[in-house]
């Protein structure tokens, strides 16, 4: 669809068309996308299925393809090959392909499932059992049929792999492990794949079954992110700041002379705040309030009319422009533009320290800090003087970590325009 988009735009593009014409955008974005879709994991099977998780994957690595490739051309000044009107058509017409392509994979993926059920046996002695076995599930009791696991009986070899022919999946239920152990070795050696149901340890929910040298382990519990996801937000991230260096920068300058012609002290407030798995970080902010006066643990949380604040400094804050320093910590991986708003050590709501408030206070440190996050956007901003304050930012804090995707951040992101002024931000 990609290759098809970038001939049609190619195509029709206002230039004489000659045998020396090509397809160029294709040849730099289809490889990109390729390697962004496969970070997205678009083309998983389980994502696949989803028609909308699918198409905003396939859409997201197009959008970061054609931008990185383009951001690549202007590096190499080469963007006079890439006609604007050309690029534009390109990109709509390989979105609508790959919308099409997409919802067509998931509807022929739902109607094969629909179409067909998995049969589930169950074989052992049935001292076992679980609630949740599906109801296709057949059950072979070789108790009841005096099976031995030995393979010295060709008939019981033969009558066994009859039982088990239309099984799409073999669970083992025994309640001597020595005899577990040797029912899942007799069907490996036949050629068999066989699962062994382990009910003591649903309370731990395994994730994956692991090795330690020689010894299996159970994977309980992972982060947020898997590896994929973590190197292409760290991607977006180093993009954005790198595209919005050449307008940050001069404004940045300009704003560090200005801080410290309004009052004495340094441009900028570095204050220990909370960031991934509790680590300790130095969050940049531009100082906007008097040295004499600043709190540099966070126990007294700024006020409306707040005497400690210099006269730039309300126009910083009523802005979000004094956050603007913390695009270095995003730069040196301490933050990231999108996550939860990391807190001072001393911050509290009615008296309490925040983890005193809210159980759950720590979950929301499993990712890194960001520049804004869901919780602004809703507007949980400014000063937590009741309980629900806090309760409501980390409730939304922790509703993004369990949903993340590059979809998400990009909205939350293109949302944040209209909340970086505010009636709490003082």
């Amino acid at each position: 669809m990609i290759v098809a988009a970038a001939i049609a735009a190619d195509a029709a593009s206002l230039e004489p068309f000659g045998l020396d014409r090509d397809p160029k955008l294709a040849f730099v974005v289809l490889p990109t996308y390729l390697v962004a879709a496969w970070g997205l994991g678009t083309y998983h099977l389980p994502v696949l299925r989803t028609v909308a998780t699918s198409i905003q994957k396939s859409l997201v690595s197009l959008v970061a393809a054609t931008g990185f490739s383009l951001l690549a051309a202007h590096a190499f000044n080469a963007t006079g090959n890439f006609l604007t009107q050309e690029t534009v058509l390109f990109l709509g017409l390989a979105a609508v392909g790959l919308i099409v392509v997409h919802w067509s994979i998931a509807a022929g993926l739902r109607r094969r499932e629909d179409q067909t059920e998995t049969t589930v046996v169950l074989l052992g002695d049935h001292s076992v059992r679980s609630n949740r076995l599906p109801d296709v599930a057949v059950t072979i009791n070789v108790r009841a049929r005096d099976w031995q696991p030995v393979e010295s009986d060709p008939n019981f070899l033969n009558d066994l792999a009859l039982a088990v022919a239309d099984a799409d999946r073999i669970v083992l239920s025994f309640k001597a492990l020595k005899e577990q152990l040797r029912w899942a070795k007799l069907l490996g050696e036949l050629g068999f794949e066989t699962e062994l149901l382990e009910p003591s340890l649903a309370g731990l929910k395994p994730l994956a079954l692991r090795y330690f040298d020689s010894t299996p382990t159970l994977v309980v519990s992972t982060g947020p992110l898997t590896l994929h996801k973590r190197i292409f937000k760290r991607a977006f991230d180093l993009l954005f700041v790198l595209l919005a260096a050449p307008v940050v920068a001069p404004l940045m300058a300009i704003l560090t002379i200005l801080v410290r012609m309004d009052s004495p002290g340094p441009a900028f407030f570095v204050q220990k705040r909370i960031g991934t798995n509790n680590r300790y970080f130095n969050c940049i902010k531009f100082r906007t309030m008097r040295v004499d006066l600043a709190d540099a643990v966070g126990n007294h949380l700024t006020e409306r009319n707040d005497p400690r604040i210099t006269r730039l400094g309300h126009f910083l804050r009523q802005t979000s422009l004094d956050e603007l320093p913390q695009l270095w910590n995003v730069l040196m991986g301490q933050m990231s533009l999108v996550g939860p708003r990391p807190h001072a050590l001393g911050a509290s709501a009615e008296g309490a320290l925040y983890w005193e408030v809210v159980p759950d206070y720590w979950h929301r440190h499993s990712m890194k800090p960001g520049l804004t996050g869901l919780a602004q956007i809703r507007g949980y901003r400014g000063p937590t003087e009741k309980r629900c304050d806090i309760e409501s930012r980390v409730a939304a804090d922790i509703e993004y970590i369990h949903s993340w995707s590059p979809w998400l951040d990009v909205k939350i992101l293109f949302r944040t325009i209209r909340v970086l002024v505010h009636s709490n931000a003082f």
